[in-house]
């Protein structure tokens, strides 16, 4: 099982995809859900991803400072 590279950019095209398909109607109230659904599947995955790059950040900051200070 490969396991595909996350890529926001990514992520970001393809949500506002979803937005303008949603945008432009759709017709079947269940399809629509689907794609919120879909959506907000999507908008989670990013914030995960920017929560944990945050962190890295964070700790790379805080060792540099640790190393500059010893």
């Amino acid at each position: 099982m490969s396991q595909e590279k996350f890529s926001l950019e990514d992520k970001l095209t393809e949500i506002r995809k979803l937005i303008d398909q949603m945008q432009k109607g759709v017709s079947d109230f269940d399809q629509q859900v689907a794609l919120y659904q879909a959506g907000s599947a999507m908008i989670k995955e990013c914030r995960e991803y920017l929560d944990a790059s945050e962190l890295q950040i964070k700790q790379l900051i805080d060792g540099e400072e640790k190393s500059v200070g010893e």
